[in-house]
């Protein structure tokens, strides 16, 4: 995990979220830092407050006041568990949509396309192998969790999109494909022509293999 990716998305945002993840006897045994709409365990450092948070990440007194920093529960409506029984692997997305400033992945899902921003991604480490999972709330919402292995390295909560909006503008760029597509076929495709084999740059001499002048096409 890269720490400073987490602080870098929290500190674009304006918002540190510091949560505590209790067990049965209410002790902490896991805390996770996020903007909000993400959220990343922290992994190897002792129990954390917002002014050990502040120190992390080189904010000062007068930084602080111009965000909103908080510390809570994780919310019970959601799974923190590395493993969920219901929960169901998505496939890779294969396509990033640029939308209103935004890196947009489309995945799909069992309540249909839903998108995550791109940047909730970046602070894990070996990307080559993670997996993006669906899972649902209590109260039945989704949200994605991301993983590398078993382990749960992110949660994050999905964009409200589509709206009017994005339809209009991603209808227009479909239209505007078919339109390049209609015109390149009608493009003709030139004849194939032999491609002659190039001789070498230089002629050189075999048993010195010193240049002895220049080569040529053959």
């Amino acid at each position: 995990m890269r720490i400073k990716k987490v602080g870098a998305i929290c500190n674009a945002g304006g918002c540190y979220y510091l949560m505590d993840e209790r067990d049965a006897a209410g002790e902490v045994v896991g805390q996770w830092l996020g903007d909000g709409k993400s959220a990343y365990p922290l992994v190897g450092l002792p129990v954390m407050d917002l002014e050990n948070i502040c120190a992390m990440f080189d904010i000062t007194e007068k930084k602080r006041d111009k965000l909103v920093m908080r510390r809570a529960d994780v919310p019970d409506s959601m799974n923190w568990e590395d493993t969920v029984p219901l929960e169901r692997q998505l496939d890779d997305p294969e396509l990033c949509v640029r939308y209103d400033g935004r890196d947009l992945l489309p995945l799909e899902t069992t309540a249909g396309v839903t998108f995550i921003q791109e940047k909730y991604l970046l602070p894990l480490d070996g990307l080559e192998y993670m997996r993006l999972y669906e899972r649902q709330s209590t109260s039945g919402g989704l949200y994605i969790v991301a993983k590398i292995g078993m382990i749960l390295q992110a949660v994050i909560m999905p964009m409200d999109l589509p709206d009017k909006d994005f339809m209009e503008a991603l209808n227009g760029l479909t239209s505007q494909c078919r339109d390049a597509m209609r015109k390149k076929a009608l493009i003709p495709k030139p004849e194939s022509v032999p491609e002659r084999e190039t001789g070498p740059l230089f002629q050189v001499d075999k048993s010195t293999g010193e240049v002895v002048g220049e080569g040529a096409g053959e």
